[in-house]
């Protein structure tokens, strides 16, 4: 299995060799490493020509926005799996690829949970739900520092809507959940580090501004509170709570069928 890495990188330089280290530094050596720059002016092209050999492909040019480079980078791509490590971003630890490698199951989503630095630089986690619903995306997003997409869901629904600024990776995932049957799989390590100081950190009052443009679009107000409903009843449900009301309930309903055999049985 060959994972494509996919950095998108503008003017942070140090970000972007702590990535890089990061990437050439993992002990899984069936990778590929994209990234794409900017077009950077302060010598973040010149620290890619440094590590020239040791990435597959990379290009410092003016885009976009963020989504069209990473646009650019899925174009490239011809890994089995993508994952989007943008400059700064880092891996949890050199082995965290070969540890959990082994447990891809040609599911379309992969994921995990990551940790987020501030500026103190402490970790902090930042633990992903064991399962993506709509209600669990209407609640928080999955962090794409730890979540790997098979290359062919770009191919099969489409890349990311560059008309957004910083949100277009939640709206994509938006898409798949709610019009797609995609398979998904969680694994309970601790995949990425991120620093939560960039643009959809930030600036959240346009972040939500893009994510409510799209559900009064694609989602009803409805099915919006089913979907968080949902996962609340089932949080319930299959918590201790539930099952301890669910044993009650049964022991309820077998004194009452045995009851009613027995009076049956005197009736007869």
């Amino acid at each position: 299995m060959t994972v494509s890495i996919i950095t998108v990188a503008y003017n942070n330089r140090f970000g972007l060799e702590e990535t890089i280290k990061s990437v050439i530094g993992q002990s899984y050596k069936n990778i590929e490493f994209i990234v794409i720059d900017g077009g950077s002016n302060d010598g973040s092209k010149e620290l890619l020509e440094s590590y020239n050999s040791q990435i597959n492909y990379w290009i410092s040019e003016p885009d976009k926005g963020i989504y069209n480079a990473m646009n650019k980078g899925i174009a490239k791509a011809t890994g089995d799996y993508l994952i989007f490590m943008n400059s700064g971003d880092r891996f949890a630890s050199p082995e965290i690829l070969e540890k959990i490698a082994p447990q891809f199951r040609n599911e379309d989503i992969v994921y995990g949970n990551a940790y987020y630095e501030l500026e103190d630089r402490k970790k902090y986690e930042y633990r992903i739900p064991s399962k993506i619903t709509i209600g669990s995306l209407l609640k928080e997003p999955i962090c794409h520092q730890s979540a790997f997409f098979k290359k062919e869901l770009f191919m099969k629904f489409g890349i990311y809507d560059e008309s957004n600024k910083i949100a277009s990776d939640w709206t994509f995932m938006m898409d798949l959940f709610i019009h797609h049957n995609i398979s998904q799989k969680y694994i309970n390590e601790y995949i990425a580090i991120f620093e939560k100081t960039g643009i959809s950190n930030t600036n959240t009052d346009l972040s939500f501004g893009e994510q409510k443009k799209y559900l009064a679009e694609n989602v009803s107000q409805e099915l919006q509170n089913m979907a968080k409903h949902f996962d609340e009843y089932s949080q319930f449900y299959n918590g201790k709570p539930g099952t301890m009301l669910r044993n009650f309930k049964n022991k309820i309903y077998s004194i009452i069928y045995r009851k009613r055999n027995y009076d049956r049985k005197f009736v007869d």
